[in-house]
């Protein structure tokens, strides 16, 4: 009985190639469409239920990417859960991570509305595409580890095929080899919107241009039956369709291609068409994908009927059953957690002088394992550092042991514009210009202008940069100041004056999240008017000169520099004040400290508790005016460069010469980006440090209302505080600057 058996067995082994012959060969062909195009992953789910067999894999754009994912072994589900994983809004960016920017990332960061560049050569001016796309091209290096030399598409589990347009000649270009990251990303990089994929002497774009359901690309391949997922991208659009320029610019580029997508849909045997209405290409919202993916499923589950019909014309019965997870057993695709040997480590196109601090910076040591989820860290710091404008990996050579980080210089110059309103400024403009001289000197010099209402500046900054961490500093800022300072909730005088400041200081940011600072610097103050509301005068002024040794060291963790999540900021500062040096008004020099400190601590995913302390000392028995301890504001450093900010004070008054504060916010994300906020802080100031408790109190509060749009948060709040009489309010739409 057993020899019975095994003659059985091996009669089905040899059988099996001319059985398997005579059916015939499948491809499925995934069209362009976006965001939409996550219904290919539902299709593909009932095709592998139904005992499909799948021999070709060709596709456009969104059907690129999950067709070459499919291709190499993913399955259904697990493209499903990636889709699911994703942080769409980071992805389809540039941004970065703010832990994972260096410090003065993280201060230029959320500032500016408009950045563009600008330099002495044409290429420096020009910008290729709104996102490079660089964090997408990551994302598909580290869902594609092993295909990322040059590959042969067609060894693939699957053979793949996938097309892009070559913006210098005009015509499709098919990937069936090369880099399967590079081609997914060239398939889909939308002309201006991403920036093109230059390879060899081509420009490559979106092939949804020439070819968005390449039904010809799956025949050329040897395919006998193709099955099709079309999302009605390519469709001429009626006369009550047309609209917006949106639907304009999509029925030019229809009509571009539509004699080729009408001979490919002629030449489908199976074509599922899922309604997509009322999303767009652009609905990367969680709710729209996840409706988009079941509505592909439940498409192909409603054509059960026509989906067995097709598997009796492949030459398959309906019992037949086709399985591809013992190849996916086979190669399975790495995960986050697997830990790889990475034998060197190559820096293609960076500068000489920056490769020992880039190899610091990414943390990984050449000759040792490392998990994917700490390579994907190591990537997002480096692109973090904005020290060149793309970054990118790929695992080469046998077993993938060499990691080849490849940069591109960045446009060496840029402009930079932020604006502001609020009810106390009404308008605040700043405008920087920048310029890198990296590839000679590693330097920068700097131009930024600011314009309002209450205080006008122009700064010149220039740094010579040992490397992106360190660097040495000179600067000078001139600004004029128009200031009202009050005195319990009432108008006392009014200051017109102008000040100069030139500063020599080191800067050291060997962490990410952590920057020393020391140096030099002079500032002169020469006051034109000092207009009191009545017939005291408090203070006695005249233009002075004051030089100063300081020092700072920050440490801050925050995922956001508004509504953060996590983390905390802790800041501490020492200035000394002389004259001359050593001395002031031929007596001993008077100094300053301060002390910040902020965390946030969530309560749940949408209410947080946000604790502060912080204050400020004077040390010495004859301050100068010019650095007398002042409150008021939402922020510190609003007007005045040591402003503490106080709940329930909107305006500038002055305070003796130790200030405490402790604050506590409750912050409740009530809809999207939308934020109430409550706030309660006291204070207590003396001009003896040592009674400090003996001093003055202060207490307020404020409710306010605030929602974080792209230009900045737009905000109102009401408070109230022991220091006036009045309901106090404030507006502001803008970044603070």
């Amino acid at each position: 009985m057993v020899k019975k058996y095994l003659s059985l067995l091996l009669i089905c082994l040899f059988a099996w190639p001319a059985m398997a012959g005579e059916r015939k060969k499948v491809a499925v062909v995934l069209g362009g469409g976006g965001a939409k195009g996550v219904a290919h992953i539902g299709v593909l789910k009932v095709l592998e239920e139904a005992g499909i067999p799948i021999d070709i894999v060709a596709g456009t754009s969104m059907g690129a990417i999950v067709g070459g994912l499919y291709a190499i072994g993913y399955s259904p589900d697990e493209i499903k859960e990636m889709v699911e994983a994703q942080d769409w809004d980071m992805l389809l960016s540039d941004k970065v991570k703010r832990s994972h920017l260096l410090f003065p990332e993280k201060e230029k960061a959320e500032r500016y509305i408009v950045s563009l560049p600008f330099g002495l050569e044409k290429k420096d001016r020009v910008i290729d595409g709104v996102v490079k796309g660089q964090n997408l091209q990551n994302l598909f290096s580290d869902l594609t580890i092993g295909y990322h030399d040059s590959v042969d598409f067609n060894s693939f589990q699957i053979p793949f095929a996938c097309v892009a347009v070559d913006m210098v000649s005009g015509k499709d270009y098919i990937f069936h080899k090369g880099s399967l990251p590079l081609a997914m990303r060239a398939s889909m990089a939308i002309p201006a919107v991403f920036t093109p994929v230059r390879l060899d002497s081509m420009v490559l774009v979106d092939g949804g241009l020439n070819n968005n359901y390449p039904v010809d690309v799956a025949l050329a391949m040897g395919a006998d039956i193709i099955i099709g997922v079309d999302l009605a991208t390519s469709d001429l659009r009626t006369y009550d369709r047309l609209h917006s320029p949106g639907d304009i610019a999509t029925q030019i580029i229809a009509l571009h291609g539509y004699d080729k997508y009408a001979r490919n849909r002629d030449r489908t045997d199976l074509l599922f068409r899922p309604d997509m209405e009322p999303y767009r290409s652009s609905s990367f919202a969680p709710a729209a994908l996840d409706t988009m993916l079941h509505r592909g499923e439940a498409e192909a589950r409603c054509r059960w009927n026509e989906i067995m019909a097709l598997k009796r014309k492949i030459g398959l019965s309906d019992t037949d059953t086709f399985s591809i997870q013992a190849r996916r057993l086979a190669h399975r695709p790495v995960l986050p957690a697997d830990t790889f040997y990475v034998r060197h480590i190559r820096f293609d196109g960076a500068d000489p002088r920056d490769l020992n601090w880039l190899h610091r910076i990414c943390a990984l040591k050449e000759n040792s394992y490392i998990t994917l989820k700490e390579l994907r860290k190591s990537m997002s710091i480096l692109v973090g550092t904005n020290a060149y404008a793309y970054v990118n990996y790929k695992l080469t050579g046998e077993s993938q042991q060499d990691l080849v980080l490849t940069l591109q210089p960045k446009s060496e110059s840029s402009v930079n514009l932020g604006i502001r309103f609020d009810s106390e400024e009404i308008i605040g403009v700043l405008v920087n210009a920048t310029y890198h001289k990296g590839k000679r000197n590693h330097s920068r010099f700097a131009f930024t202008g600011r314009v309002g209402s209450k205080i006008s500046s122009a700064m010149l900054d220039y740094s010579i940069e040992r490397s992106p961490l360190r660097n040495f500093n000179l600067s000078y800022k001139f600004s004029y100041n128009n200031l009202d300072i009050y005195e319990k909730g009432d108008k006392r005088f009014n200051t017109t004056y102008t000040h100069h400041l030139a500063e020599f200081a080191y800067s050291d940011m060997n962490w990410l999240s952590f920057k020393v600072k020391a140096g030099l610097r002079y500032e002169y103050f020469n006051y034109n008017s000092f207009l009191y509301t009545g017939s005291d005068e408090l203070y006695t002024v005249k233009p002075e000169g004051f030089f100063s040794y300081f020092a700072s060291a920050h440490l801050e963790t925050l995922d956001r520099r508004y509504f953060p999540n996590k983390g905390v900021s802790l800041e501490a500062d020492y200035s000394l004040y002389t004259d001359n040096f050593v001395k002031y008004n031929g007596r001993s020099p008077f100094s300053a400290i301060g002390l910040k400190f902020m965390t946030v601590c969530p309560i749940s995913s949408r209410l947080s508790l946000l604790p502060a302390f912080y204050g400020r000392v004077l040390i010495g028995g004859n301050t100068a005016y010019p650095f007398l301890n002042a409150i008021g504001g939402e922020t510190f450093g609003r007007y005045l460069s040591q402003q503490l900010p106080f709940a329930g004070i909107n305006h500038v008054e002055i305070l003796d010469n130790s200030v405490v504060v402790a604050r506590l916010q409750l912050r409740q994300r009530i809809a999207g980006n939308n934020y109430i906020t409550l706030t309660g802080n006291y204070g207590i100031h003396n001009n003896d440090f040592f009674h400090l408790l003996e001093g003055k109190s202060l207490w307020g509060g404020s409710l306010g209302y605030a929602y974080n749009s792209i230009a900045g948060p737009l905000s109102a709040t009401f408070g109230m505080s022991n220091r006036n009489s009045h309901l106090q309010f404030y507006m502001n739409l803008g970044f603070m600057f």
